[in-house]
């Protein structure tokens, strides 16, 4: 990943998708899938062969043969043999044809399988990114929180010095200042695992210096249904697109144990010369057409189609349960973004409502008619607001994510619309914004 001051989400996700071993490695499989249909299409081209060999036989041999009747051919024991050979495929029973059919669809199937993993390693290092900036601001709320509680710790000290408050209070705090600074450290090593993680997902070892994330919000989603997500899924899921090409492949397959049955034509062309011990060359040609026809081979042809068959049909369920699946897939991620989206605006309600508890506390307790547990309590509810509305952001950007991958339209570019960089404004799913549309 690029030494930079800044990384953007786009840049991470960019930098992934060019280094990450596994998606290359997925890549070169479409190359691959390539040179397997370029060998497919040249099976259907003549094959052309040159052959030489010397033979040393124990008794006289014909140099070449009768040309001529009364003309008796040399005889030697070292026989010389030059020949080129001509092979041209007239008919194989549609076998050759299968053949560049199946391999073209397997190119288009190793396409899908990188589009899918593309779309895979968008997803992980997008959820990576929003989980290093949850675990950043949380640890932030920790710092904060232990702040608070050192200075409660003081005044209890100096309050328990004064007489006014209990050792059992100054116990309270100090085992609730113990409890936040190993929450902190828990938090802190979990940011640097993400750190790793997206490392990891880059294809590259984790530098010394880290850049600094661009921070972003929640965008405003366009309004859409459920109908119309479940017909993008169909149109455009990979492992779909991977289903219908293997049943093609499947078809094809059939088509080609069929073949195997009928018979093949080719015509076959050859070009010689042989000589003896004297050196000299005697030239002789032959054209011809072949045909094999298989009468017999104890049921192997038969069984073979009927394998195909029973392998294409189970392309066909394995197709069939695919797409149950998908359709459940993408409900199930359009639920969760509409249970993030609510969940973000209750923890914007709660937060209020545990700030202005908070501060009527904080307020009795400078008027010497409250309790410094009680600031505490209610400082640990706040605690748990800001929490739960860091993890409801973080919700509600990863549900969106998940949403466009059960849709298979998820990519660096559709990523940039779900979320805007982030200025201090309003973000979207939060009852202030939502009352703007």
């Amino acid at each position: 990943m690029a030494q930079t001051a800044t990384l953007s989400l786009t840049d991470a996700i960019r930098q992934a998708l060019t280094q990450n071993p596994q998606q290359l490695s997925q890549r070169l499989e479409i190359d691959r899938a390539g040179s397997g249909l370029a060998a497919a299409r040249a099976a259907r081209s003549p094959t052309l062969d040159a052959s030489a060999n010397a033979t040393r036989y124990g008794y006289p041999t014909f140099v070449h043969g009768i040309r001529e009747a009364g003309v008796f051919p040399p005889l030697d024991t070292t026989i010389v043999d030059l020949g080129l050979a001509l092979k041209l495929p007239l008919y194989t029973g549609g076998r050759l044809t299968q053949g560049i059919v199946l391999a073209d669809l397997g190119q288009q199937i190793t396409r899908e399988r990188e589009r899918l993993g593309a779309q895979e390693l968008t997803f992980n290092v997008s959820s990576v990114y929003f989980k290093i900036q949850q675990l950043d601001a949380l640890a932030q709320v920790y710092v904060a929180r232990i702040a608070s509680i050192e200075a409660q710790l003081q005044r209890a000290t100096l309050m328990r010095e004064t007489g006014k408050t209990g050792k059992l209070d100054q116990l309270k705090i100090g085992t609730l200042l113990t409890k936040a600074r190993h929450d902190r450290l828990q938090i802190e090593n979990r940011g640097r695992e993400a750190w790793t993680l997206l490392y990891q997902l880059a294809g590259v070892p984790r530098p010394a210096h880290q850049p600094t994330l661009t921070r972003y919000v929640a965008a405003w989603a366009p309004e859409s249904n459920l109908e119309q997500v479940r017909q993008q899924a169909l149109a455009q899921r990979p492992e779909l697109q991977i289903a219908e090409r293997q049943i093609a492949a499947g078809r094809a397959k059939e088509e080609i144990a069929r073949g195997e049955q009928r018979p093949a034509v080719s015509l076959l062309s050859g070009l010689r010369e042989r000589s003896g011990s004297s050196g000299r060359f005697y030239g002789d040609w032959s054209v011809g057409v072949q045909v094999n026809i298989p009468l017999f081979d104890g049921g192997v042809r038969r069984a073979r189609v009927d394998e195909a068959v029973v392998a294409r049909r189970q392309t066909e369920l394995a197709a069939q349960q695919l797409r149950l699946e998908v359709d459940k897939q993408v409900e199930d991620a359009w639920n969760a973004h509409a249970e993030a989206e609510s969940r973000l605006r209750v923890t914007a309600t709660s937060i209020t409502e545990t700030s202005e508890a908070l501060a009527i506390e904080e307020l009795k307790l400078d008027q010497g008619v409250g309790l410094v547990t009680d600031v505490l309590n209610a400082e640990t509810a706040l605690l748990g607001a800001q929490a739960d509305r860091l993890q409801a952001q973080f919700d509600l950007i990863t549900t969106r994510l998940s949403l466009l991958r059960a849709t298979g339209a998820l990519g660096p570019e559709r990523v940039a619309t779900l979320v805007a960089p982030d200025n201090g404004a309003p973000e979207a799913g939060s009852p202030t914004e939502r009352d703007k549309q």
